[in-house]
């Protein structure tokens, strides 16, 4: 519910970072029976969120990129951390001198691990350069492991067991090298077994046994490695790195399995990041209760121990960052002695971001160590608590006043003013090679639903149809008075179609809309004047006086038809001539309508939902009119295809005639193509085959 709320709300608030917006309803949400007195357990959290989101950003990853950037990757997510580690373990032990230093040093382990994804959350409206989103990446893929590490070997100091140096370096390679190496077995197992079921052509549905498989490996994989004492978070990593072989290996193989997992584990990714600071949220009320229970001057004296440890780590980043010009640091932070290199330092210094991971960590810390209390235990987690909001609260002001905002290559309306367009083609040219009516509309109500209804303006779309419905009112009227249909029916049949025109309703327009009422008084002298002429011209015509003398006499043998159940043949015949006049209306409608389309197109308009909302509600009206309704439509997969194909040829000439960027194209080549494998897919549960024939199944009233 959090993270659908958070949804909604960030449609109001733009400007107003989304991790903030997802803080604020976690700390809603902890006042609720089901959160109150919350407390994070962090071997639940490393195991359910941690460990899928590190196997994702395994799998952004290639090993192209590992191995041409490993020795940068190494310095970003060891050396960097280690570093930091000791300088800010060395100055807190400084400042708190009832801490000892494997104390001090335990917190700074906690507050080292940094958050990509926080990152990109806060500049979402700014311009990120890309070398240095890239490096901040690279830094987040191992480092929150490093941190790990470091803190289990403080708290073994911690509990009284001797450590050498040589022991911790040890120790540290095992459970980091480990790590990886079981990660990257693992993996290389599972990936043969993915493979192997993807390929394997005796299966009918692969993606039934790999798309579990996919999902069960973070668990398995970080499960076992802490088994084995050695980092789960490095084996995760590790084993998203060889799965993204997998996907080189498969390339346009198995694509119905590659698709669907992808969509999966993107749906995965982005609702964990969420859950992350929601829980960040529900958490804070906790640590604030820990607050209340100290004195003015101790909680003062922590609040500045986490900004200094705050800007000793800014110090360390940004010094880092200027003195690392060499290889691959090159690309991502600029050459030495430029100042864009100064810039990126600064950038890189700054995003800096530290999330949930600091904070599960604060919480992994034992309540009794050694047979004791863990001393100072609260005072931990509100440093590093504080020094998360830090951390979040300085990116989230200066950043977006360092980087350029961002600029779309087009906006949200140009996207449904170019869609509405690409499908109102699409429309029309298989309208002009479907000759059943019945089709054409169900195959058009189809292709408008790729359009939506989300930001249509409504005050617009009734203005629009208002105006549209008066306009085919009086086309249809003309049409049914003209001389080629009034010398093939009957005046009865014209008069009963009279009627029928009349009662197609056109609701009342918007007070605002100023040539409402002349256009509704227009219409009735207009009806009005032609029945005076058809009046006059009785009179005056002896052959008319007798005509309508006849037509009289037929309403009259009309009305006794109905009454006798024996003799109906006249009133079948009458049906008939109603419904042949119907169908010819339909028709000259059809194209009438779609004359207003290109008229419109022509004139560049996408906004044209109207004339399908008067196309929906003119064929109930003919429905009722034939008293025939359609119960079902089945439509050639053929057609739809064709149709899609034709969104491509429009989007592809735009793009040739360079009216639209590439980034808007690739967006509207991504949809046709979703809506044509969906499309194509529910014909196909509805067990309609691609070479069915077109047929309208009538059900008649």
């Amino acid at each position: 519910m959090g993270v659908v709320g958070t949804n909604i709300l960030k449609k109001y608030l733009p400007k107003f970072p989304e991790p903030f917006i997802l803080i604020c309803l976690g700390i809603a949400m902890s006042f609720t029976k089901a959160f109150q007195n919350f407390e994070l357990e962090p071997e639940f959290f490393m195991l359910l969120v941690i460990a899928p989101l590190m196997f994702v950003d395994g799998q952004r990853q290639s090993f192209a990129k590992i191995r041409s950037r490993f020795k940068l990757i190494v310095t970003l997510s060891v050396v960097l951390a280690v570093v930091t580690v000791v300088i800010v373990g060395s100055v807190t032990n400084l400042i708190e001198v009832a801490w000892t230093l494997p104390l001090a040093m335990a917190l700074a382990a906690i507050v080292t691990p940094t958050d990509a994804v926080a990152v990109s959350s806060m500049t979402s409206s700014s311009q990120m350069p890309e070398g240095v989103n890239q490096a901040l990446e690279l830094e987040s893929l191992f480092n929150d492991a490093t941190g790990l590490v470091i803190l289990d070997l403080a708290l073994t100091v911690l509990g009284n067991q001797s450590l050498s140096v040589a022991d911790g370096i040890g120790r540290f390679m095992f459970v980091a090298v480990g790590g990886i190496a079981v990660g990257l077995f693992l993996g290389w197992l599972i990936v043969l077994l993915r493979v192997r079921l993807s390929l394997n052509i005796n299966i009918d549905h692969p993606e039934y046994s790999v798309i579990p498989v996919s999902l069960l490996t973070p668990f398995v994989v970080y499960l076992v490695a802490e088994h084995l004492g050695m980092s789960g978070i490095l084996a995760v990593v590790a084993t998203g790195i060889i799965h993204n072989w997998e996907s080189n290996r498969l390339r346009l193989s198995a694509t119905q399995v590659q698709i669907s997992q992808r969509v999966i584990w993107d749906t995965i990714s982005n609702i964990l990041n969420s859950v992350v600071f929601l829980i960040l949220g529900i958490t804070l009320p906790t640590v604030a209760r820990s607050i209340v229970k100290m004195v003015p001057g101790e909680l003062l004296g922590l609040v500045g121990l986490a900004m200094i440890i705050y800007i000793s780590m800014l110090l360390v980043r940004y010094f880092w960052a200027l003195w690392e010009h060499e290889g691959s640091a090159v690309q991502l932070l600029g050459a030495k002695d430029v100042q864009q290199h100064y810039f990126y330092s600064k950038i890189f210094a700054i995003s800096g971001i530290h999330g949930t991971m600091t904070l599960a960590m604060a919480f992994s810390l034992p309540q009794v160590i050694n047979g004791q209390a863990f001393p100072f235990r609260d005072q931990v987690i509100l440093v590093a608590t504080m020094v998360i909001l830090i951390s979040m609260l300085v990116s989230a002001i200066v950043l977006p006043r360092l980087l350029p905002a961002k600029v779309e290559n087009y906006s949200s309306d140009a996207l449904e003013v170019v869609r509405g367009k690409m499908v109102d083609y699409a429309i029309l040219q298989m309208h002009d090679q479907i000759p059943d009516h019945a089709v054409r509309e169900a195959l058009s109500q189809q292709l408008q639903s790729q359009k939506g209804w989300g930001t249509v303006d409504r005050d617009q779309l009734t203005q629009d149809y208002q105006n549209g419905m008066l306009e085919i009112k009086d086309f249809i009227s003309d049409f049914i008075h003209s001389p080629d249909v009034l010398q093939k029916y009957s005046r009865l049949t014209i008069l009963l179609f009279e009627k029928f025109v009349d009662r197609i309703q056109v609701e009342k327009l918007p007070k605002h809309h100023q040539f409402w009422w002349f256009k509704k008084i227009k219409q009735r002298l207009k009806h009005t004047r032609r029945k005076i002429r058809w009046d006059v011209q009785l009179q005056r015509d002896p052959k008319q006086r007798q005509k309508m003398m006849e037509m009289r006499q037929l309403r009259q043998q009309w009305q006794e038809v109905s009454s006798h159940e024996e003799t109906r043949q006249l009133k079948l015949q009458m049906q008939q001539e109603v419904t042949d006049l119907t169908n010819e209306v339909i028709d000259a409608s059809d194209q009438k309508l779609d004359q207003m389309l290109k008229e419109r197109l022509q004139a560049k308009h996408g906004d044209n939902q109207y004339i399908d909302v008067m196309r929906q509600n003119l064929d109930r009206y003919f429905q009722k009119m034939q008293r025939n309704f359609k119960s079902d439509v089945q439509i050639n997969s053929d057609l739809f295809i064709q149709a899609f194909q034709y969104e491509m040829t429009y989007v592809r000439q735009l793009v040739q005639n360079d009216i639209i960027p590439q980034a808007l194209a690739a967006e509207l080549y991504d949809e046709i193509n979703q809506a044509q494998s969906l499309q194509i897919q529910q014909l196909n549960d509805t067990n309609v085959a691609e070479s069915t024939p077109l047929t309208v199944i009538e059900a008649s009233n």
